[in-house]
């Protein structure tokens, strides 16, 4: 172990005064047989050297005490006063000093050993509760001082006022077995202190520490070596007393160190530190980009300015400046309330705001300012300002693009999102669209949850494929259909970076409508087919029936009068087998739009006549009312023909049981009104909006096209279908139709 430079002289200063007791001890310097002329004196300014010290420690531990607050040190201090006492008194009354002539001898040497007590108890416990030390006040302190004086003055009055019934401590032959006992103890205790000391020293090398270990060392030299004299004046005693001077002045130097020299030393270095410091806030307030400016809260008048704040507001470095104008009149009110929070030692941190440039032009400021009161009772004010300026025009561009996104995703027609991976499970990350939406939920409830939460009525482990497939890579596409029958195509397209996925682009719409059309594409093909094939039947039909008809009209002329009647109701069957091929070659083979004036009311009476055997079928009756002459109509009669087959056939369909379907033709202002009523089940009045939309139907095998055609054509005569109903009592159609009004398609 290599030795520092206080470690060496301390073993050298312990080699000298072991050497000296030794010689001592065995007698290697006859001090026993030297009685020394001058004792008194020198034994006397021992003495005073002795208490100088004490004297000392008691100043460095009181004067120091309201700056390091230490409750051991200053008992320690209060303790070596009390040590100064004992000594100033026990050298007083020693033999041959003219101030206690009557004193007995022992007195002087009581004082002496209570003076050791007294340092050796403080000692041991200041050490002891070393760095166990707590704070105290004032009060407590004054309190100490006066405890700890009147100690050794009501002490020393004992031992003056009964020092003859004392045990003794001297006799002719030098010191009896109590004091040498006593003085052992004494030692012991240093001894101990050394070992504790020792432990404490090896963790941390302090010299506070160090010089205490010495003083103990010296100390025990001097307990032992005064229990060897003879007489009072051998000079054994004298060095005793020197080394009792070494161990104090070690004590001193540990109390120097600890309240004088280590503060002072950390003075020094908190200066050092502090110049470094104001350097570093200098260079700082110098270079920053941040304007930076003290202003007097008073007057408002800047005191300091950096040169970041002449750029930034454009005044020069020594122009006077009022704070406020750099205040624009829109913030004035929120400027003042400002100062009244900073009067009240309130500080502002990162309050955005605005201020303005000497041009006027205003600046988006992020402004923190602390309040500082002097100790004159001032207030002042330092500013940071960081212009924001670009900041918040990015970040109104990134909120504005923001915004696009959002409500592009939004109003997009089905559905955008994107998914990742996280501990096994496909979790959404953004989610958005027209369908998303209609189903009630917001893309916060969504974003973050679990991939199949969207999905809720199909089948998760066929997603879980399908999405499993696109994180390892794969484009996939594909159709699904939900219970409630809308069928949705998913297309999922992997995210890759350095070759791995780690998200995925998804879009969802939904191809209910395509799929239907498709399908009735194919239906109308077929239609289309069988149309043809319908009309060229009906054709064929007309011509044998034109033929039987004229045999039968020549057949009648020359036949009974009883077969007429037959012949009668055969030619009427006839005509009625033409008008139906006549109505079916119409419908089933449209014609182009052929627009002149008809009768309304003959119009209905034909559909109402040619449906009348599919009526009779379903056990449904037929009534039709006329409330009036009814004018003629600009109309196409082939597509209002086409209008009320439509209307009919649903209200004859609606009444699976039978009823009656009732019409009302009248005339309201300048419509026509032809008001169809059937008895069936009725329609939910919610329902009805939506009745007429492509594909929506209440039959369980109807299109929903054949009122959405019904509806264009009567728009399309420049007129309109209001429907009413009631549940479990019936609907009502009802078509108006304006009167003398070209609407030509």
């Amino acid at each position: 172990m290599q030795l520092n430079k206080s470690e060496k002289n301390t073993i050298v200063l312990a080699t000298i005064g072991m050497v000296i007791l030794l010689l001592v001890i065995f007698q290697g310097i006859q001090t026993n047989f030297y009685e020394l002329d001058h004792y008194l004196l020198l034994h006397t300014l021992l003495e005073f050297i002795s208490i100088a010290i004490c004297v000392s420690i008691f100043i460095y531990g009181w004067l120091t005490f309201p700056y390091n607050q230490s409750r051991i040190l200053l008992f320690v201090a209060l303790t070596f006063l009390d040590v100064a006492i004992f000594d100033i008194l026990h050298t007083l009354s020693y033999e041959g000093l003219p101030f206690f002539r009557d004193s007995n001898p022992q007195v002087a040497t009581w004082l002496w050993l209570l003076a050791r007590i007294t340092e050796s108890v403080a000692f041991g416990i200041g050490i002891y509760l070393l760095g166990k030390s707590r704070h105290v006040n004032s009060i407590v302190r004054n309190l100490w001082l006066v405890g700890l004086v009147l100690f050794p003055l009501l002490t020393s009055y004992v031992v003056f006022s009964f020092g003859a019934y004392l045990p003794k401590l001297i006799a002719g032959s030098g010191t009896t077995a109590l004091k040498n006992s006593l003085e052992y103890l004494i030692a012991f205790v240093h001894l101990m202190a050394i070992v504790y000391l020792w432990k404490k020293y090896k963790k941390k090398k302090s010299i506070f520490v160090l010089n205490l270990m010495r003083t103990s060392f010296f100390l025990i030299l001097c307990g032992v070596t005064v229990t060897t004299y003879q007489t009072g004046s051998d000079l054994i005693l004298l060095v005793g007393h020197v080394f009792k001077v070494i161990g104090y002045f070690f004590i001193m130097k540990a109390f120097y160190n600890a309240n004088i020299q280590v503060p002072l030393e950390d003075k020094r270095q908190t200066e050092e530190k502090l110049l470094n410091i104001e350097s570093e806030l200098e260079l700082l307030f110098k270079h920053t980009d941040e304007a930076i400016y003290i202003y007097n809260l008073k007057d408002r008048m800047l005191v300091r300015r950096n040169p970041a704040f002449t750029r930034m507001f454009g005044y020069e470095e020594d122009e006077p400046l009022s704070a406020a104008s750099l205040v624009p009149e829109t913030e004035k009110e929120e400027f003042e309330h400002l100062l009244s929070r900073l009067a009240k030692g309130h500080s502002l941190i990162d309050y955005k705001t605005q201020r303005q440039h000497k041009d006027r032009t205003l600046l988006d400021v992020c402004i923190t300012v602390s309040p500082m009161k002097m100790y004159d009772g001032e207030m002042f004010c330092a500013s940071i300002i960081r212009n924001i300026t670009e900041q918040r025009k990015a970040e109104k561009e990134l909120q504005e693009i923001r915004q696009e996104l959002e409500e592009t995703l939004e109003q997009h027609q089905g559905i955008i999102f994107k998914f990742k991976k996280i501990d096994g499970v496909f979790v959404h990350t953004l989610i958005d669209g027209k369908i998303f939406r209609e189903l009630g939920v917001l893309p916060e409830d969504v974003i973050g949850q679990p991939l199949q939460n969207i999905y809720p009525n199909t089948d998760v482990d066929l997603l879980n494929r399908y999405n499993e497939r696109a994180w390892q890579g794969e484009e996939v596409e594909f159709q699904y259909e939900v219970k409630e029958g809308f069928i949705y195509l998913t297309s999922l397209i992997p995210i890759k970076r350095d070759g791995d996925t780690v998200e995925v682009l998804g879009t969802v719409r939904d191809i209910t409508t395509l799929i239907k059309t498709e399908e009735l594409l194919r239906k109308t093909e077929k239609l289309s087919v069988v149309g043809e094939l319908a009309a060229g039947f009906a054709h064929e039909i007309r011509n044998p029936l034109t033929t039987i008809k004229g045999f039968l009209q020549l057949i009648k002329k020359e036949t009974d009068e009883k077969s007429v009647e037959y012949m009668s109701i055969m030619l009427n069957e006839i005509d009625r087998l033409e008008m139906i091929t006549n109505e079916f070659m119409a419908v089933a083979k449209p014609q182009v739009a052929n627009y002149q004036m008809e009768d309304l009311r003959l119009l209905t009476e034909s559909v109402i006549q040619f449906l009348s055997p599919q009526a009779l079928l379903k056990d449904v009756e037929m009534l039709m009312i006329v409330k009036q002459d009814i004018p003629f109509i600009y109309c196409d009669s082939n597509q209002l023909r086409q209008v009320f087959i439509n209307i009919y056939k649903n209200a004859m369909e609606a009444m699976p049981k039978g009823g009656t379907v009732t019409t009302v033709v009248s005339i309201e202002g300048e419509f026509v009104s032809i008001s169809i009523t059937d008895q069936g089940s009725g329609i939910p009045e919610n329902l009805i909006p939506r009745l007429g939309e492509p594909f929506y139907t209440l039959k369980e095998k109807g299109t929903g096209l054949g009122l959405m055609v019904s509806r264009k054509i009567i728009e399309s005569h420049q007129g309109s279908i209001i429907i009413k109903s009631k549940v479990d009592v019936g609907t009502t159609m009802t078509i108006q139709l304006p009167v003398n009004k070209n609407s030509g398609g």
